[in-house]
């Protein structure tokens, strides 16, 4: 079966989620493949509860300002009004906006079934690139084990890990997980509905270093943060693969998600054990998906560099912009970061979302043309959503006028 139609979004995380809203709301017939079978991305399957990027840093008491006044905002609006959030709240020196991962999940699927011209396929792989004359001219994909051959007229790489790029040919920028190393997340319910402070933090911090430091806990558990969530009696562990990747020389997902279940079970049985009104603690017992913070790229016309990002750098071709700091996570579980200047942003040209190589193939969210210091500053949540609405516009432009390309195309 073959599908003609305007652009194909590739990957339901937040830069494809924008991506395809964006470019059906143009008038554009759209297509949205996403091989989990849900849409959200590592927010939702990565228990995400803090959305990062959205809003510029300020110091002292100053009013957080929303950066983006379009999908990105929107979305912000939609998801801050289901969970009744306050609004923006500190993190050091940036703000966050704190959600729940259900609700991030129900706002994507809304926007997605809002979203004119839009068809969306959940459990579907695309199984080849065809490219010919410098374009992709078809893309063939596995939906619920049946073929589908789709015509594009622009294909939008929002997979996380360029894997559009790859399969046609593409050229690609590495990944440095030294710089970068990925982690996990898993939501930890304690029962009592009590808040979890910086303090308690901390003082949990101690322990679990101590008791590694008497061999009572596995080296990779001094690795771990705490977060709080919305919800009262949850909290989540981060807990970053550094160590565990350093001592042993491998990114294997199944290796890495078995250790890291490994170890989440020892922290488990650490506080039933040894902190008071946790004896009944509990965490999901399924495997927790492995968050890469930096994977392949696409090459793009120009690459964004970590300069760029810090020197808060204009372009005469910006299509969005960022202001989330430099973050490092080092092999060791150790995190830094470098910031902008307060109240500054960086902006993103047209460049770094279109491939070198590939006329009508455009890059979204983790995707994009980036060194790697650039990357660890916009691959969160707020400007891969705006990368992927800036992809769709540039996608949409460079079509036919409407009517629809499908139709021109006869």
């Amino acid at each position: 079966m073959t599908n003609n139609t305007d652009i194909v979004v590739v990957g339901a995380g937040p830069a494809g989620i924008a991506a395809a809203v964006v470019a059906a709301r143009s008038g554009r017939s759209t297509i949205l493949l996403e091989k989990e079978r849900f849409p959200g991305g590592i927010p939702v399957k990565g228990n995400i509860a803090t959305l990062c990027g959205f809003y510029l840093n300020v110091s002292g008491k100053n009013t957080p300002q929303m950066l983006y006044d379009g999908f990105p905002g929107e979305f912000a609006d939609q998801l801050t009004g289901m969970d009744r959030a306050a609004g923006p709240v500190r993190m050091g020196r940036a703000y966050v906006l704190a959600c729940r991962p259900g609700s991030f999940a129900d706002v994507s699927r809304k926007l997605l079934e809002d979203a004119p011209a839009l068809t969306v396929h959940c459990g579907s792989t695309f199984v080849r690139v065809d490219v010919s004359a410098g374009r992709i001219q078809r893309i063939e994909a596995d939906i619920n084990g049946r073929r589908l051959g789709i015509d594009p007229g622009a294909v939008i790489d929002a997979s996380g890990d360029a894997s559009v790029c790859s399969a046609a040919g593409a050229p690609l920028i590495s990944a440095d997980e030294s710089r970068q190393v990925p982690a996990v997340m898993f939501p930890l319910h304690h029962g009592p509905p009590v808040e979890v402070s910086v303090v308690d933090a901390a003082r949990w911090h101690m322990m679990i270093q101590h008791a590694v430091d008497q061999g009572l806990l596995p080296r990779e558990a001094a690795a771990i943060r705490f977060l709080p969530t919305l919800d009262r009696g949850v909290f989540l562990v981060k807990l970053n693969l550094g160590r565990w990747i350093k001592n042993n020389g491998q990114t294997f997902e199944r290796s890495a998600g078995q250790r890291a279940d490994e170890v989440k079970k020892t922290i488990v049985r650490f506080f039933r054990q040894n902190v008071a009104g946790f004896e009944k603690c509990s965490a999901p017992v399924e495997t927790s998906p492995v968050l890469h913070r930096e994977s392949v790229r696409g090459l793009g016309e120009y690459v964004l560099s970590e300069q760029d990002v810090l020197s808060g750098k204009k372009f005469p071709d910006a299509v969005t912009k960022g202001c989330w700091p430099v973050e490092r996570w080092d092999e060791n579980g150790n995190f830094s970061a470098a910031y902008l200047t307060d109240g500054h942003h960086y902006e993103i040209p047209a460049g770094v979302l279109r491939s070198s190589a590939v006329d009508n193939l455009f890059l979204a969210g983790k995707c994009i043309s980036a060194d790697s210091g650039a990357i660890a500053s916009a691959r969160v949540i707020g400007c891969c959503m705006a990368t992927g609405e800036a992809a769709a516009k540039l996608a949409a432009s460079g079509l036919p006028s409407l009517p629809s390309f499908s139709e021109n195309r006869g």
